[in-house]
């Protein structure tokens, strides 16, 4: 249980304003990979929280007609990094975002949370501090944007006003239109963890891609909020585009960076890699602008000055790159006059059987699916979506259910390993590899691992092992059996592909 004094649940971003309003100690709580494990910890415990996790009016990517990209708040990581728009125009942003924890991490985390956390080391925001992205804001007063510099006020602070809610991040085309990109993360482990130093910069050359049009260069971890390098920008406009120069915007980094001491690593360290990351992602910027010349309305297949409406009507992509999420039933948060406590009605499917229960909305998914229905597969490991032994699938994607609201589950398709075994309690064909390649170890995580596996198998594709090692790379085992867990999944997703043939 989540130690939180009321749950209020928005029916829309106007409703999530009233509730701030009414509510006016609430805090908004969007994907929860930030806030309930902040509230885990104690930082936010007995807080008050508006939910706008079910808005789906805030969710997808569209263009609109000045060529404007939008991105509602609610859009999670994988969404960005798989969407259409954001691969032609921007895939920058989705590479950046891809490497954001792990992949559960990806899937419930949303860009909206990401910067209104506040924190410098956001990947998503040193990336959009470099597309000069506008912050779209509803409120009391209505809607307005905000330059994202102008957002970020200091560390873990952000220019939200009372009643307000971040809606959207926007995208000006000419913020884009010309330009090429590149971001580096600079991190201890490849993944589930923070960046030491976070570089993107992007890039315009001229027609005759021999001088720097303009750059932009944004750093996260290199002062208390993300900054852009104005200093080392100036210095590059205009020059041609030799390895000496890009040597030379490098080292003028250090007129802007105001790195810190850490125990994570010394200012020294980072100052240093502040010029190393900028020269790479420099490099790796101009040789994407050289192979790259773009016509953005013949790239998305939209042709000009037609809104998303009216592509989606004449058979286009939709903006959002996934399908629309289930429906959720409409019930409401009652309180017991008695305790105080606040439960809610919950209707989903688990494994594929109807359910109904009233859940507590203090609880987990975690504590819904192992305490009301004994599905003791799903583990409580490290309760603050670290270690995946809590994975399973919902509406056929994993996440960790230990930083997922019961509530939420209203609607969903849930799947946990007790739904893979057959009738008579035969082994699906993942959970005998993993027996036959000795993937098993002491089996804690093991459930969580294969329910990642399922997600994998069941998108029908062929990946390298490198790439298996990512989507994987949500899952911690203390026994250490990584080499084998990967060979479980590759021989069956061999297996699989050569039947389908």
């Amino acid at each position: 249980m989540y130690d939180m004094k009321a749950l209020y649940e928005a029916e829309s971003a106007a409703d999530a304003v009233r509730l701030l309003q009414e509510h006016p100690q609430a805090q908004i709580i969007a994907g929860g990979s930030d806030v309930l494990v902040q509230m885990r910890e104690g930082k936010r415990a007995g807080a008050e929280l508006v939910s706008i996790y079910g808005l789906d009016e805030l969710r997808g990517v569209t263009m609109e007609e000045d060529g404007t990209i939008r991105i509602g708040s609610l859009t999670s990581f994988s969404h960005i990094t798989k969407d259409p728009i954001i691969q032609t125009y921007i895939g920058v942003l989705g590479e950046a975002v891809d490497m954001v924890g792990g992949p559960q991490i990806r899937n419930i985390g949303t860009i909206g949370g990401n910067t209104c956390n506040g924190v410098t080391s956001a990947d998503s925001a040193s990336t959009l501090f470099a597309w000069d992205a506008l912050i779209e804001l509803t409120g009391p007063g209505g809607v307005r944007l905000l330059p994202i510099k102008d957002f970020y006020i200091k560390a873990g602070k952000v220019a939200l006003k009372p009643g307000e809610i971040q809606t959207a991040i926007r995208i000006p085309r000419e913020s884009y239109e010309g330009y090429a990109g590149y971001y580096i993360k600079y991190a201890m482990r490849n993944a589930m963890d923070i960046a030491t130093l976070g570089c993107s910069v992007n890039v315009k050359l001229s027609d005759d891609q021999s001088t720097f049009a303009d750059l932009r260069i944004a750093y996260g971890v290199a002062g208390p909020v993300p900054m852009r390098a104005v200093h080392a920008e100036e210095t590059g406009r205009g020059l041609e585009v030799t390895d000496e120069n890009m040597e030379k915007i490098g080292d003028a980094v250090l007129q802007d960076v105001t790195p810190r001491d850490s125990w994570r690593a010394s200012k020294a360290f980072r100052e240093h890699i502040s010029k190393v990351l900028c020269k790479r992602a420099l490099r790796e910027a101009v040789r994407r602008a050289g192979s790259r010349r773009q016509d953005p309305e013949k790239e998305s297949g939209q042709e000009p000055g037609q809104t998303p409406k009216q592509k989606e009507a004449a058979g286009g992509t939709r903006g959002n790159s996934h399908e629309p999420r289930t429906a959720a039933y409409p019930h409401t948060v009652i309180t017991d006059p008695g305790s105080g406590r606040q439960y809610k009605l919950v209707r989903c499917r688990i494994n594929g059987a109807e359910r109904e229960t009233m859940v507590d909305v203090r609880a987990s998914l975690t504590d819904l699916l192992r305490n009301d229905y004994s599905l003791n597969s799903v583990k409580k490991g490290c309760e603050v979506g670290e270690c995946g032994a809590c994975n399973v699938i919902i509406d056929g994607e994993c996440y960790n259910s230990c930083i997922y609201l019961a509530v939420w589950a209203d609607g969903k398709e849930i799947r946990t390993l007790e739904g893979l075994m057959g009738p008579g309690g035969e082994l699906s064909d993942i959970q005998q590899a993993f027996i036959d390649e000795t993937a098993v170890q002491c089996g804690f995580c093991t459930p969580g691992v294969i329910m990642s596996a399922v997600e994998i198998l069941e998108s029908g594709k062929e990946y390298t092992r490198e790439e298996l090692r990512k989507l994987l790379s949500g899952h911690l085992c203390r026994c250490t059996g990584y080499e084998n867990i990967l060979n479980a999944v590759e021989k069956t997703m061999k297996k699989r592909l050569a039947e389908k043939m």
